[in-house]
């Protein structure tokens, strides 16, 4: 009797273990397919216009550190963006037409949103809101990230 509850405790234990490996796959690959959307957004900057390393996108996975760093990474990749948009501002390839042509009067492109996600996420830990949160932050993540995406194609047509 006492090796069937040992086996059938052993079974749960399995089974749990199994299951939070499922759920720590199906939150980590679009975690990671995302911070490689950020850090290739950066990439595609030059390199005297970004305001951070690519890599350090990467600081978000550690945990508590990482819901600061968002906050950061959000602006400064924001920043980048716009220092890169101002820099074309006398490009002949865009005939003298300015900023206006480039970026149509985003001052801080991806911020606003990035920033929505970032609070949202930080408000997941608060009781009784935290799913309510956890719902906007997933909402804004997929806008941001759609965001990051046409921003850096706008900057790689520039270069290509």
């Amino acid at each position: 009797m006492q090796s069937t509850m040992e086996q059938t405790s052993f079974n749960n234990v399995g089974f749990i273990f199994f299951f939070m490996l499922i759920a720590l796959a199906i939150v980590l690959i679009p975690a990671i397919f995302f911070l490689i959307t950020q850090q290739n957004t950066l990439k595609a900057i030059q390199p005297e216009n970004r305001t951070m390393n690519p890599g350090e996108v990467w600081l978000q996975l550690i945990p508590l550190f990482g819901w600061v760093w968002q906050f950061i990474v959000v602006s400064r990749i924001s920043d980048s963006l716009r220092r890169e948009f101002n820099s074309w501002t006398n490009d002949t390839i865009f005939q003298g037409q300015g900023n206006a042509a480039i970026y149509v009067g985003y001052s801080k492109p991806t911020y606003g949103i990035g920033l929505a996600m970032c609070i949202c996420n930080c408000c997941t830990i608060v009781p009784c809101l935290g799913y309510l949160a956890w719902l906007g932050a997933l909402v804004c993540w997929i806008i941001y990230w759609v965001q990051l995406t046409e921003w850096k194609g706008k900057v790689q047509r520039r270069f290509y």
